[in-house]
């Protein structure tokens, strides 16, 4: 016989063999020896985890005509004609491939058939989501009201696929990811079975790369092992991520310290050192992904709580909250979120790499400084120009006559809150500042903040603010914010964070053509209102006592 990949030759062929699923083996376990076999079971988790594998020795320990603490004992002639898959006893159905109503009916009718050797007939049906809906409704009475010798488990990696009448019937049991450490145990185990030698880290950096999956730890323990073999060494940590096409710890510690620091240069080099070396760029992301919600976790529960939920040593978690506390919490959160993302990117990007290096900058330049210092930099310019005065009042002119008993005016400043009724003709000089602050009154509504959050301000001239949308999807945000409620009730929070009347525009990002016909006469009767309202300024004062600057 040919080479047996690990997975296969160290499948569990009994109860005792499982790793990581102790609540699912005891209950089996317990059915078997008080007898209690329900008719039907569900089998739930991800990829690896045992469903299958679970479902055979459960089917041979039902049929074991001497089972010992509920294990198959392997020794009768039951469990010999079920262990070389040669009795009918024990049949698997791929649900994706026989999804149709023709293959249940057909099942429907063998079930009428007893038992040939044990005392049960189990049909496993793995990946059961994948059947049609017909095909669901063909199974509910059999599946209801099987014959005594019949026992069915339904395998599934997503359950909540299955329609509700299909779950009540059967006993449900959800399979967990199985822990690092477990993993590594059980590929030691195999290890010294076989007389090879690897690094504690090297088992470590697999158990990672399996998420959870005993399956997948066995198929690229598989992989390192004939590299190993061809370069004659010891399996290596250095050797699994040359495999795997990952970075070292090493390597994320210091691209982590340069996207803390700032500095983005460095980090474009160690992007352009990575490739050179071969690495994959989606590999990479998820372990920079990885490290920084490591990091993530240390800052927030400590190291003695990190090194438990990591699964590292207490030295790394150590290194890990040393590390985070050089950064705040919100700026690590945003570093994970923009390196998320660009996973997502990559996916339809034609050159992933310049996903990677984009969200690398982003994380150098972090948006919150970068908005805080130009709130700083505009209320600097704000108070400059109050000091200075934007409307200054001139002492009046000398006539050639005065009325006897009346005294010359003095010269008054005007009130500013009198004056910031009359919209500045021209661009704004902090329309981005009003427009944030009306934002951010507009969160007040959660769906009114929901249509405008993904908007760009453009403009913000003559009281006029336009706001862009992308083109993909800003169609239905335009729609919905040209609507006369919705349009009011942005204008008027501009207008409130403004101090005069303004007018909202929203538009595609691109286009110049106004989104509502009646923008235009609102823009006119804003302007007719701010000139009345300059009037009423003129009337008060004079109009030869006002100047105002920047008309």
């Amino acid at each position: 016989m040919g080479y047996q990949a690990l997975y296969r030759r160290y499948r569990p062929a009994r109860f005792d063999d499982f790793v990581g699923q102790e609540a699912v083996i005891k209950t089996l376990r317990s059915q078997v020896m008080s007898g209690r076999i329900a008719h039907a079971y569900l089998f739930c988790g991800t990829r690896g985890t045992g469903k299958t594998s679970t479902a055979k020795v459960f089917a041979r320990a039902v049929n074991c005509e001497q089972p010992e603490r509920g294990e198959p004992c392997g020794a009768c002639a039951t469990c010999r004609a079920l262990s070389a898959e040669s009795s009918l006893d024990i049949l698997e159905i791929d649900a994706a491939s026989n999804n149709g109503v023709d293959e249940i009916r057909d099942l429907r009718e063998k079930v009428k058939y007893p038992p040939q050797n044990g005392r049960y007939r189990v049909y496993i049906i793995d990946e059961v989501h994948m059947l049609s809906q017909g095909a669901f409704n063909a199974l509910l009475k059999t599946l209801e009201e099987p014959p005594s010798y019949v026992v069915f488990i339904l395998a599934t990696t997503e359950p909540q696929k299955l329609p509700a009448t299909i779950l009540s019937r059967c006993q449900r049991f959800d399979f967990g990811r199985i822990p690092s450490h477990q993993i590594v145990e059980r590929l030691r185990v195999a290890l010294d079975e076989g007389g090879l030698q690897a690094e504690e880290a090297a088992l470590a950096r697999i158990a990672r790369a399996a998420e959870g999956g005993m399956r997948d730890a066995w198929s690229i323990m598989d992989m390192c092992l004939g590299y190993a073999q061809e370069d004659g060494e010891g399996l290596t940590e250095a050797l699994v991520l040359q495999v795997l096409g990952a970075a070292d710890k090493r390597f994320l510690f210091e691209f982590a310290d340069m996207l803390i620091s700032s500095d983005a240069a460095g980090a474009l080099r160690m992007i352009d050192e990575m490739m050179r070396a071969g690495r994959e760029v989606q590999v990479f992301v998820r372990d920079v992904s990885g490290h920084l919600r490591a990091l993530m976790l240390a800052d927030v529960c400590g190291e003695e709580h990190a090194a438990q939920l990591l699964d590292v040593t207490q030295e790394d978690a150590a290194a890990y909250v040393s590390q985070a506390r050089r950064a705040s919490h919100t700026r690590l959160m945003r570093m994970l979120d923009l390196f998320l993302q660009s996973e997502t990117d990559m996916k339809w990007a034609s050159q992933p790499r310049f996903a990677l290096e984009t969200a690398a900058l982003r994380a150098c330049a972090p948006e919150e400084s970068l908005q805080l210092e130009a709130l700083i930099s505009r209320v600097d310019e704000l108070e400059r120009k109050l000091r200075e005065g934007a409307i200054t009042v001139s002492a009046p002119k000398e006539k050639a006559a005065e009325p006897v008993g009346q005294s010359e005016p003095e010269s008054c400043p005007v009130q500013p809150a009198q004056l910031m009724a009359v919209a500045p003709k021209g661009p704004a000089p902090d329309a981005d500042r009003i427009w944030q602050e009306a934002v951010r009154q507009m969160k007040k509504d959660p769906r009114l903040y929901g249509l405008v959050r993904f908007g760009r301000l453009v403009s913000g001239e003559n009281g006029l603010f336009t706001v862009v949308f992308d083109k993909i999807s800003g169609g239905m945000y335009v729609k919905m914010l040209s609507m006369a409620e919705k349009n009011a009730q942005v204008a008027a929070a501009l207008t409130q964070a403004a101090g005069y009347p303004c007018v909202f525009r929203a538009a595609i990002e691109g286009t110049v053509a106004e989104s509502d016909k009646n923008i235009l006469a609102a823009q006119e009767a804003a302007k007719k209102q701010a000139q009345s309202n300059l009037d009423k300024v003129f009337s008060a004062f004079g109009r030869e006592n006002v100047r105002v600057l920047d008309e």
